[in-house]
């Protein structure tokens, strides 16, 4: 197995030199098992970072599992900006806890929704 942090941090991200050895983005492991499955734990700003890595190095096309573990701005903030997620030939599975309140498509859109 495999695992790389891309982000720690919590609410704000902090990417800089201070930080550049245990990470300044938010929230986003990649995990990789021994049969190549690839996982993301959460979608913080770190997720760009691991887009532009997974497009440059791994085989297309993509077949991804994304678990986000709440949807707190730090854990998905990073989602608009993994390019992985909007090519038409990337499988993503998306698996999040039930909110009563908004379905997981409302969330991750009402983040880039003016007022």
């Amino acid at each position: 197995m495999y695992v790389r942090f891309w982000g720690t941090r919590g609410s704000i991200a902090t990417p800089g030199v201070q930080t550049a050895r245990y990470g300044g983005n938010t929230a986003c492991v990649e995990v990789r098992a021994d049969d190549g499955t690839l996982m993301i734990l959460d979608c913080g700003t770190g997720a760009r970072e691991l887009g532009l890595h997974l497009l440059r190095s791994a085989q297309r096309p993509l077949r991804l599992h994304l678990l986000l573990g709440h949807t707190h701005c730090d854990h998905i903030q990073g989602f608009p900006f993994f390019e992985p997620a909007f090519l038409p030939d990337t499988e993503l599975n998306l698996y999040a806890p039930r909110d009563f309140q908004h379905s997981l498509e409302e969330r991750l859109a009402g983040q880039r929704q003016a007022p």
